[in-house]
């Protein structure tokens, strides 16, 4: 892929940097913060997630999409994004203030009124930041956020755990949230060579609204959907049900979650460069799939298989419950990064107004499934999000063929072999783990490690083109003489 590979790797390289740093400390965070809460207080607490999901995606998504596309982005259209975003968190964030008391008479928990202002407050001070994070994606400067997030997790996570020790329940986790937003808010302001001007162009403003307006409703949309499964079970079940689900998501989430927003924000400001090359943009984007395919689909059909070993690990075993539900989720996000990719494309290509209508069809067809499903129990809701995303995987591949003649099926003939593969070389190891009489440490390494030689084998040995080129890469971007040698006698 030449400068594509190159820039890919580069930007991987950081991305997986910060993720493999973050995720030993999130995961030793949550074997402790799991023993040190109850179910019903981290339920709580997770209602107020769709607060922090609104603020992340103002930060993340809409206008700065927008910025990144634009390839002569000017300081007045970085400083009318920034003042656009402000006015935008500042009237949302009011009205989820004044709607705290409605939220405590909604779900009968007193805790509620003061968790969800102060996460409106926190909405509002995430988006005086987005511009910053946005211009470092922009140029594909991937190091200096993964710097900044590792660092700032090292000062709020320790918080939280003293803080949880201390018996300060549900305050311990929205202090974590404060520390990190607090400090996230400091630091960027500090380091990045960007401030914002006091200027707001109408010209700026009509030229990207048309492009971020609609993808900032359809991220809004999307964070809003979301998080609507955790609204009934919330509502309807109890706060110590939504806290199992919402553990069994997480965990099963986490890995897949990770791998496609790295996907997202490395691959998206490399295929803007293609934008207007679409043969270049097809050859790129099945050697992407196929990539990520490899390696996503292996990680959670394994997840899958020994869900009940690391979640009773990770979580102890009062966590038990969550089991079958990190299970099917593990399936549903075997399938996200397929969407990812599409959507890329759609953004790419500046189709913001398909990228909306999408996102609408799929959201009318989530909400009809959800609304049958939550009546029958929280496995049936599980079950139905699975279905909906298989069934997105039809949807957004729609446009797909119109715009670089990459249709379903050519998609799925690049999907469905390596699937298959990591579901055979996952389920039978991973299964027969699981009825070893040891600890679940010991389960685990057999399984995940067994699993491993055997999905690694089968692809060496029938000298699949998607692993060499993944080994092309790690050698090329490999700087140590000795891990170049192990590389090079691994591939063929």
């Amino acid at each position: 892929m030449g400068r594509v590979a190159q820039e890919t790797a580069r930007g991987l390289k950081w991305t997986l940097l910060n993720k493999l740093t973050m995720y030993p400390l999130q995961l030793v965070y949550g074997m402790v913060l799991a023993r040190l809460l109850t179910p019903k207080e981290m339920g709580i607490v997770g209602l107020t997630g769709i607060f922090f999901a609104i603020a992340g995606t103002l930060k993340d998504s809409g206008f700065g999409g927008a910025l990144i596309r634009k390839i002569d982005r000017t300081e007045e259209d970085c400083s009318t994004v920034f003042w656009f975003n402000i006015a935008m968190s500042f009237v949302l964030s009011a009205i989820l203030f004044l709607l705290a008391p409605w939220f405590v008479e909604f779900y009968h928990q007193p805790e509620l009124l003061w968790l969800t202002r102060v996460s409106a407050i926190l909405m509002f001070v995430c988006s005086t930041s987005g511009v910053h994070w946005t211009l470092y994606a922009a140029r594909r400067d991937f190091k200096t956020p993964a710097i900044i997030g590792v660092s700032i997790s090292l000062v709020s996570l320790p918080v939280c755990l003293y803080l949880a020790y201390r018996g300060w329940g549900v305050w311990a986790l929205m202090t974590q949230n404060i520390v990190s937003s607090l400090l996230s808010l400091i630091v960027i302001w500090i380091v990045s060579p960007w401030k914002p001007r006091f200027v707001f162009s109408k010209k700026s403003f009509k030229e990207l609204f048309g492009y971020g307006s609609k993808m900032a409703a359809s991220a809004l949309l999307d964070t809003g959907y979301n998080n609507l499964r955790t609204f009934f079970i919330g509502k309807i079940y109890s706060p110590a049900q939504l806290a199992f689900y919402d553990r069994g998501r997480h965990l099963a989430a986490t890995g897949p979650l990770t791998a496609c927003g790295m996907i997202g924000s490395v691959t998206f400001p490399i295929l803007a460069t293609l934008q207007n090359d679409n043969a270049r943009l097809k050859q790129v984007y099945r050697q992407y799939l196929r990539l990520f395919t490899m390696v996503i689909v292996w990680g959670s059909m394994l997840a899958a298989a020994m869900a009940d070993s690391w979640i009773r690990l990770l979580s102890g075993p009062q966590w038990g419950q969550a089991v079958p539900y990190a299970q099917i989720i593990c399936f549903s996000y075997a399938l996200y990064h397929i969407q990812v990719i599409n959507l890329n494309l759609l953004q790419v290509k500046g189709r913001s107004d398909l990228f909306l209508r999408l996102e609408i069809i799929k959201k009318v067809l989530g909400c009809i499934v959800m609304a049958i499903t939550i009546p029958m129990g929280v496995m049936a809701i599980c079950y139905g999000a699975l279905f909906t995303s298989v069934v997105c995987i039809f949807i957004n591949s729609y446009y797909s063929k119109e715009l670089i003649g990459m249709s379903i099926w050519q998609q799925l003939k690049d999907y469905l072999p390596l699937s298959l593969l990591a579901i055979a070389c996952t389920w039978i190891p991973g299964a027969l783990a699981e009825m070893l009489p040891y600890h679940y440490i010991v389960k685990l390494a057999v399984g995940g490690l067994s699993s491993l030689l055997i999905y690694f084998g089968i692809l060496r040995s029938t000298q699949n083109e998607t692993l060499r080129q993944l080994l092309g890469l790690l050698q090329e971007r490999c700087k140590k003489p000795a891990l170049q040698a192990v590389l090079q006698r691994i591939a063929w």
